[in-house]
């Protein structure tokens, strides 16, 4: 037990420092290594429900963490926080619970094919917008945000993924606004997917514990690099990280 511990700390810090930077919250890196490395390293195996259950953990604290410096930074809109947080927060509690009775395969399923589409979209060049303000139109946000709440608690990736692919090439977000955003918005869906997780019993306390640890020094230094970075390579960076995660989830599915 204290081996997987150490085990999901070192996947926290690896999935805390690339979640931060892109804005996706780790999630997306940490369930692939969750389901592969301890059968790699003769560990214990960890069940697809733990492992959305953990992953959604270790968004929470990605989230806070790089939210908390890319706010300092000032890429972090209050009204996207507003307006696509509260169908988000609606979306991920009543994804997270339902995933409860969902069969692991049919879970690994929905898990690729969103991922899929999320490298799809990434893999697109970004669009030329006129302006870098943020377009005024908070029910589409909204409804945006509950979409991707049901489909990310339900998998445990949080919302970073798939919000970052709306709002850039769907929504028409500023890049460095849309990641700051997500951190922030992703926040609030891990905080209800954590709660809805752990009240059905998917997230075992020890490794996540070590998860927790390793993912909070990982995102302060992914949030940091981010600055330094050009936008168009934290595009890319993400859409290969989603691309692996995506067939992955796929393979499994067919297991």
């Amino acid at each position: 037990m204290l081996a997987t511990a150490f085990l999901c700390s070192l996947i926290g810090l690896l999935s805390g420092f690339v979640g931060a930077m892109t804005g996706v919250g780790g999630a997306l890196l940490a369930v692939p290594l969750l389901l592969s490395l301890p059968a790699l390293l003769k560990f214990p195996l960890i069940s697809v429900h733990a492992t959305t259950g953990l992953a959604m953990v270790q968004g929470l604290i990605t989230n806070l963490v790089g939210a908390l410096i890319h706010k300092q930074a000032g890429f972090v809109s209050g009204f996207l926080l507003r307006w696509m947080g509260a169908g988000i927060i609606f979306g991920s509690l009543l994804g997270s619970v339902t995933s409860r009775w969902l069969p692991e395969r049919c879970l690994l399923l929905i898990l690729g094919l969103v991922l899929l589409f999320c490298a799809f979209q990434m893999f697109r060049p970004t669009p030329k917008l006129e302006s870098e303000s943020i377009p005024n139109k908070p029910f589409q946000f909204a409804a945006a945000g509950f979409a991707t709440g049901v489909l990310a608690g339900a998998t445990g990736l949080g919302t970073g993924s798939l919000t970052i692919a709306l709002l850039v090439y769907w929504l028409k977000v500023p890049v460095r606004i849309a990641i700051g955003s997500t951190l922030g918005i992703s926040l609030l869906a891990a905080i209800t997917g954590t709660m809805g997780k752990a009240l059905t019993l998917q997230v075992p306390f020890f490794e996540a514990i070590g998860l927790s640890v390793g993912a909070v020094a990982g995102a302060v230094l992914g949030a940091k690099v981010s600055h330094k970075i050009p936008a168009k390579t934290l595009r890319s960076i993400l859409a290969a990280f989603i691309a692996v995660a995506a067939f992955h989830a796929l393979y499994r599915s067919l297991g």
